[in-house]
């Protein structure tokens, strides 16, 4: 009888686990960290590239470089909704899969004495309490990943 408790308890313990695991990972809230958005669906990799530059013109963005070579896009840089920062994104397309990276930058300017830091470009990455520059940036780049939700869509989190 004791096993047989013990044996009930690790089950509920994992089935617990794994339902917690699987309601953090939703497009609504992406794990702390996520630096790379993966969307995947059921496309060959001609199709999503073809997606990926369609969407980007759709929603006013201008395409800086495109790779037929690799299928990769990289869109102009763009201020973010709050314009706290200038963010651009990159783009891979897979079979069944795309792949959505950023890179942003504080378009706020410090000054120390007489010199003027200037900001540069890092990666996007999901950090940062609700109201700061770098969450502003996460929220741009995973605005722009919901535009490919459908049906057929899910979308997984790679955190640093």
């Amino acid at each position: 009888m004791k096993k047989m408790k013990k044996i009930v308890f690790m089950f509920l313990m994992l089935l617990i686990t794994v339902t917690t695991v699987g309601q953090i990972n939703t497009i609504d809230k992406p794990p702390k960290k996520t630096w790379k958005i993966l969307i995947k669906n059921s496309k060959n990799k001609e199709s999503n590239f073809q997606l990926i530059g369609q969407t980007i013109i759709d929603n006013d963005f201008s395409i800086e470089k495109k790779d037929f070579d690799y299928l990769t896009f990289e869109t102009t840089p763009k201020t973010t909704d709050k314009n706290t920062s200038s963010y651009y994104l990159k783009f891979i397309a897979k079979d069944n899969l795309i792949v959505l990276t950023g890179m942003a930058k504080s378009l706020i300017e410090m000054n120390i004495g007489s010199v003027t830091l200037n900001n540069e470009y890092t990666k996007i990455k999901n950090i940062g309490m609700n109201g700061s520059i770098t969450k502003d940036q996460f929220n741009s780049m995973l605005k722009f990943a919901k535009l490919f939700s459908s049906n057929e869509s899910t979308f997984e989190f790679v955190v640093e």
